[in-house]
């Protein structure tokens, strides 16, 4: 183990014994990095290159399929039995060759294949973390909901703390690159829009973005220095719009739904003195701006002054702050930060924490009136099982722990 590789925090670990087949990686560099590692371990690794351009593979690493995806599982299959693949990493669960692959391995298991599907995500303990299951990340996860799960695990006395490297941040240039391509390659990968299929419209969004962000810094700037300074407040987180936490993993189908939901149930509930803060995701910053609603709702449940619309403000200041009272969401990462501060979260659709003794399960009115803190000794408990079976402590973008993650066997 090398010196760097000493500073990681447990993680997943997985054994590596046989051909490995990569189909779409995050936006960037990662999985070149990925494949010349695996290649340095003398490992069989092949690249699927659809026409969304992936960059740092050489050229008898690439299978290009440039077909329709209904033709695509016959295609796989071929490429499984040929190149002999006993593993295959993508990254997220939403693209439809990825949920093809998914769907067709596990019917190969079933026959009495070995072959593995690994799903590089976003971390679910942020930051310094990605994360790495098998079969299904978020909603689709296969972490356990069963409280009865984690009370029989040992005692966690003390949360570990993540080693955080930054590494060689310039490689974020080839994320912009990358996606300015994917941005007109006229290729459907996606049942619905989604930002893993971008389009060009999507550079003008990204551009928007960047400039509002300097917007608000300067229009939101008094507000959020007043945000839990006198009166108690709840946070409301807001999703990506068209995410598939919201589409597939929820009820509610757009972020308009939640926000008009969450106010009525705000007024419903009728607590004194205390107000909303509602927070932007940052990723949705030059998609959408919600002001125009939020004011209109605003003035039909007459709570003038009592619902606060932020942008750009870090998650943890406010959880840390002892005015905030609850947090609420739809399948955000953010829960999981709100449980770690202790602050009592009420979220929808299924999200991997949502359970007894974490979450609070009385309706959103009630909890705005009385909300329940999370039990602590059952989150540290649970913070450490994802950490130790779904968690890998680096970034797609910097340093990568390789060495640690990988137990290559030939």
């Amino acid at each position: 183990m090398n010196k760097e590789n000493r500073n990681i925090i447990g993680g997943r670990q997985i054994e590596i014994n046989g051909s490995v087949l990569l189909l779409i990686g995050p936006i960037g560099t990662f999985f070149s990095r990925l494949s010349k590692f695996l290649k340095s371990k003398n490992i069989n690794t092949y690249k699927i290159l659809f026409p969304y351009k992936e960059y740092g593979f050489k050229k008898n690493q690439i299978i290009k399929f440039n077909e329709e995806m209904n033709s695509f599982k016959l295609f796989l299959l071929k490429v499984i039995e040929e190149k002999k693949i006993r593993h295959i990493f993508m990254y997220g669960d939403v693209i439809i060759p990825h949920q093809i692959a998914i769907e067709t391995c596990i019917a190969l298991r079933k026959k009495g294949y070995e072959i593995d599907t690994e799903i590089f995500e976003l971390g679910y303990l942020r930051p310094n973390y990605v994360t790495l299951e098998k079969n299904g990340v978020n909603f689709k996860s296969n972490i356990p909901r069963d409280k009865k799960f984690y009370e029989k695990l040992e005692k966690v006395k003390v949360i570990p703390k993540a080693k955080y490297n930054i590494g060689l941040r310039v490689r974020k240039l080839w994320k912009g690159i990358t996606f300015i391509h994917h941005a007109f390659t006229n290729y459907q990968i996606t049942e619905y829009d989604h930002k893993l299929q971008p389009k060009p419209i999507y550079l003008y969004y990204q551009l928007l973005g960047f400039i509002r962000k300097y917007i608000y810094m300067i229009e939101e700037y008094k507000i959020k220095k007043n945000i839990g300074k006198r009166k108690n407040f709840f946070l409301v987180v807001l999703q990506v719009s068209k995410d598939s936490q919201i589409v597939e993993g929820s009820d509610f189908n757009n972020i308009e739904n939640f926000i008009k939901y969450v106010i009525a149930s705000f007024k419903k509930a009728n607590i004194k003195d205390c107000q909303l803060v509602i927070k932007h995701h940052p990723r949705d910053r030059g998609y959408n701006n919600y002001k125009k609603l939020i004011n209109t709702e605003i003035k039909n449940n007459q709570l003038k002054e009592r619902i606060i619309y932020i942008h750009d403000l870090k998650i943890a200041s406010l959880l840390r702050n002892k005015k905030c009272k609850g947090s609420i969401m739809i399948n955000s990462s953010v829960g999981i930060q709100s449980l770690f501060h202790n602050v009592p979260v009420k979220v929808f659709g299924k999200a991997i924490y949502d359970i007894d003794g974490l979450t609070d399960k009385k309706n959103l009115e009630e909890f705005l009136q009385k909300p329940s803190p999370p039990n602590q000794e059952l989150f540290k408990k649970y913070f450490n099982y994802i950490l130790q079976t779904t968690q890998i402590n680096g970034n797609f973008d910097g340093y990568f722990p390789f060495d640690h993650v990988f137990n290559i066997v030939n």
